[in-house]
């Protein structure tokens, strides 16, 4: 796995808000993509996995059972621990909404 930097998180992923603990990839993120945040708040994310554009990927650890914040409210919860920086998608998340 080759880690490539890129510059800013949100040039390559959309977070509206601060309890937001997913982001929307706006491009195809390949494994190994390395991402700075934007400040204290959003450390650095490597994408440990190939993710597409369009899916939610985890901005920190999220612990099974956990709630799953996208644009500020609350979409579901996970069903299995999810690292950091791997897809959130309907294999690890029951949707609340």
């Amino acid at each position: 796995m080759v880690t490539r930097p890129r510059q800013n998180l949100e040039d390559y992923a959309v977070i509206l808000s601060d309890k937001d603990n997913v982001a929307t990839a706006l491009v195809d993120l390949p494994a190994g993509d390395y991402m700075l945040g934007s400040g204290s708040d959003q450390p650095a994310i490597t994408v440990p996995e190939d993710i597409k554009g369009g899916f939610k990927l985890a901005l920190s650890d999220i612990d099974k059972g956990g709630p799953i914040y996208k644009y500020g409210y609350l979409i579901g919860l996970a069903t299995e621990d999810i690292a950091k920086g791997n897809c959130v998608h309907v294999h690890n998340l029951i949707s609340s909404v």
